[in-house]
């Protein structure tokens, strides 16, 4: 099968398309051909080598953690799930990711696709539907609660606001100063993340965008909760007057399959911006470093 492989750490010279060996799924698992597969901000560090120390990989390796394809095989033990059911996946960070033709992955990392939807728009779901949703999980928001939210138009920030309307909460979207008009109509309430706050108002954030990250929790009130998916910037969080709670998603099928009827509904919509070949790996991932608003999908 073919396979976008990163050869080494480095630039997008370093991906090259090989023919290499079609993985078999073991127990619990399913292999599923790939026809779809989106291309993260994640993606861009394992490229660069800033998490090797964190996530050591195999060189080469095949990065990628969003997919959505076929199951054409199915290893022992699986149930729920048939050949030629329509799937998106969530696959782990460790060189065996979804930029390739084929792809094994376990029955808790996937869902079913809904038939209104295409192999590109699910693809964009997995990671951004896994971690809006667990980011205001991580925060115990209830009915009623205002919810600060910064990058309120990438594909986590759209997740955690549709998830926070779903439960009666109150987002407010944080974007640029640009794209307020936007956000107010996504989330109902939208403000200028980049601007520096006059009064700590929220007792609640979700904090997705790096370059706003301070800014972001100094809207928060002493004694607030943070959920953050980036960095936390070094001062930021003076004598520790907020709680921050630093994640990264996990797989988990049952909220996979809940963002998926959330898409299937038209209540979340994460907009595909360009697509590219699997070929175009390299293309794909400076669409993404030039910060193309929405997500870019590689077709298989």
């Amino acid at each position: 099968m073919k396979a976008a492989r990163l050869n080494s750490y480095g630039d997008v010279d370093q991906f090259l398309i090989d023919d290499v060996a079609r993985p078999e799924p073991e127990a619990g698992q399913v292999l599923i051909k790939i026809e779809a597969s989106a291309v993260n901000h994640f993606d861009l560090m394992i490229r660069q080598g800033y998490v090797a120390q964190y996530i050591p990989l195999e060189l080469p390796a095949v990065l990628g953690g969003d997919a959505a394809g076929t199951i054409v095989e199915l290893g022992s033990g699986v149930i729920g799930f048939a050949i030629d059911d329509r799937v998106i996946a969530d696959f782990a960070p460790n060189g065996r990711g979804s930029h390739a033709e084929y792809g094994v992955v376990p029955v808790s990392a996937i869902a079913k696709l809904p038939a209104n939807l295409s192999f590109e728009q699910g693809a964009a779901l997995p990671k951004a539907g896994l971690t809006g949703r667990q980011s205001v999980d991580a925060l115990g928001v209830k009915a009623g609660n205002r919810v600060l939210v910064s990058g309120g138009l990438g594909g986590v920030g759209r997740a955690a606001i549709q998830y926070l309307q779903e439960i009666g909460a109150k987002p407010v979207a944080g974007v640029r100063s640009d794209r307020v008009d936007e956000a107010r109509r996504l989330a109902g309430e939208a403000i200028d993340i980049g601007a520096p706050p006059t009064d700590a108002t929220f007792d609640y954030a979700i904090s997705a965008a790096a370059p706003v990250a301070a800014n972001l929790i100094a809207h928060v009130r002493d004694g607030g909760q943070v959920a953050s998916i980036v960095p936390v910037p070094e001062g930021a969080n003076t004598g520790n007057r907020v709680t921050i709670h630093e994640l990264y998603h996990r797989a988990d099928a049952s909220t996979l399959a809940a963002v998926a009827d959330a898409a299937s509904r038209g209540i979340l919509i994460v907009p595909v911006a360009k697509t590219f070949r699997l070929d175009e790996i390299g293309a794909a991932q400076e669409a993404v470093a030039a910060g193309i608003p929405g997500k870019v999908v590689l077709k298989h």
